[in-house]
């Protein structure tokens, strides 16, 4: 039970100290020692060769330093997990943020420790040091064809910009309604009125603790099959193709099975609906649907009522435009099969609209299928967006909220018309933007880094990711912090901002005796 000043160390506080002090003398050894290198770009510590296999090197030999600081490098992650532990015990609190961290650790050994094993050497490593790791995330992708073809390298991403997503819809929604005569019901009438659902309190808690660690968790797997199962992520969908479901039998039998699954049963246990939870207005400045409660969703987060949403004029020219750039899109894509549907389903990873080719340059007059079709749909992509906008900033002046969701959201759309408006202009033709399509998105960020040589070592990107990895970190650890002290009423937020109760006074000091 040893402290320094207001900061709890403990038994694994030392061990993990220890392994910080070594590891780095391991570091510091290899770059400053064995290279006589002051340049923090070029500094690295490489894995032993491929040749040594799984064997200890000695000292003095290639890949030592690396053995060395990854041995105690582990051994001081682990000791700060559980260091977490040990301070959650000590304020009564439950073990969500030591999880949530464990989490991260996790993907540390694996792609130190397990991966290697698999493949049968401690060369397949990851190397350490700032621009030796750009390189490597840049030839892992290339030695396996195309690893943005990677199910869970896609799961992974998604969760991480997910997550982004989730901590900007949260902190905004609290910032909005701080220093406001509002309650926590403007605030789920607000999300109601947007999403036509509020996840509540603590659901969002939950759910910020779930996407924050299944990130990494789906990054794990993403990595550890690659190489050891997977060894070409191009050729690895080539069992879509095979499967006997896109026979004219085998659809049939599909179709029927999912009418079997899908039809609509009779429930005779429906919750009686509170007709207080009824928000008022109808039509197309009110609201549409009735409130109805869903006790799943209820179960998972806390919070189970659906509808009513609000449409307004914003909402209407959203979702009309919305829709007419989904009907092009579908429909060019059922024109490159001929119209016929099982092909559209077998294909649908492959099929795409494009943009024009370069010889089109910026122009609109462009033939239909050439390219035109691409524009009319990105041309109502983006009046959807932008009215989407609009609905967020109008529904936080009625909810009495202050506008930080649209605020942000004006950030992603910043990111989305860069990506399909300004970087075509400045490159002069419409062809630089990527095609609607599951795999023409893919193919274009692949295509977007040979262009550039390697844009792992672009500042801006590399900032970004930071900002990507930060937020999902951010994210993690305020969920399970909320989580661990949620039977004090921790994540009654708004209400904590004015008077801050048990859970909130725990939930600082775990973290002053942490950090």
């Amino acid at each position: 039970d040893f402290w320094v000043g207001p900061f709890y160390v403990g038994l694994f506080g030392g061990t993990a100290i220890l392994g910080i002090i070594l590891g780095v003398l391991g570091y510091f050894y290899q770059v400053f020692f064995l290279e006589s290198s002051f340049n923090p770009l070029a500094t690295a510590l490489e894995p032993p060769p491929i040749s040594a296999g799984l064997s200890i090197v000695q000292w003095g030999q290639p890949g030592f330093a690396w053995q060395w600081t990854v041995a105690w490098s582990t051994i001081a992650f682990v000791s700060w997990m559980l260091r977490q532990v040990d301070i959650s015990r000590k304020l009564n609190m439950s073990y969500e943020i030591p999880i949530a961290f464990g989490a991260v650790v996790s993907s540390w050994v694996t792609l130190q420790i397990l991966r290697p094993i698999a493949m049968g050497g401690w060369g397949h490593g990851f190397p350490l040091g700032i621009t030796h790791h750009l390189d490597w995330l840049a030839n892992i992708g290339y030695q396996y064809f195309n690893f943005f073809y990677n199910p869970f390298h896609a799961i992974g991403v998604t969760l991480l910009f997910g997550s982004t997503l989730f901590l900007h819809m949260h902190g905004s929604a609290i910032l909005s309604a701080a220093r406001r005569p509002v309650t926590e019901k403007s605030v789920d009438i607000y999300w109601r009125n947007i999403l036509g659902y509020s996840i509540g309190e603590i659901g969002i808690h939950r759910l910020a603790y779930w996407a924050g660690a299944a990130s990494v968790l789906f990054a794990n797997v993403c990595i550890f099959i690659s190489g050891p199962l997977v060894k070409d992520w191009n050729a690895f969908w080539s069992f879509w193709d095979r499967m006997p479901i896109w026979s004219g039998t085998g659809a049939r039998i599909v179709l029927i099975g999912a009418g079997l699954v899908f039809s609509k049963r009779a429930n005779n246990n429906q919750p009686p609906i509170d007709l207080d939870k009824e928000e008022s207005g109808r039509g197309l400045e009110g609201n549409l649907g009735e409130a109805t409660e869903v006790p799943l969703m209820k179960r998972i987060f806390g919070m189970g009522q659906v509808l009513p949403i609000y449409l307004g004029m914003w909402g209407l020219i959203a979702a009309a435009a919305m829709v007419a750039c989904f009907m092009i899109i579908l429909t060019s894509m059922l024109h490159e099969v001929g119209n016929a549907p099982i092909n559209f389903l077998r294909e649908l990873w492959n099929l795409a609209v494009m943009p024009p080719a370069a010889k089109y340059g910026m122009s609109w007059n462009v033939p239909w299928y050439d390219g035109g079709d691409y524009l009319a749909a990105t041309l109502f992509l983006s009046i959807s967006v932008i009215a989407w906008a609009a609905r967020l900033w109008e529904r936080a002046g009625k909810t009495g909220l202050a506008p930080h969701l649209a605020v942000g959201f004006w950030g992603a759309l910043f990111l989305f018309f860069s990506i399909y408006v300004f970087r075509p202009m400045l490159r002069g033709f419409w062809a630089d933007a990527p095609g609607h399509g599951f795999r023409a998105v893919l193919d274009w960020t692949n295509y977007v880094n040979i262009q550039v040589g390697n844009i792992y070592y672009d500042p801006f990107h590399m900032i970004s990711i930071f900002f990507l990895l930060g937020s999902t970190l951010v994210l993690a650890i305020h969920g399970s912090t909320i989580l661990a002290v949620s039977k004090w009423g921790g994540e009654r937020e708004i209400d904590e901002m004015l008077v801050e109760g048990s859970g909130t006074h725990r939930a600082q000091l775990f973290w002053r005796w942490t950090m």
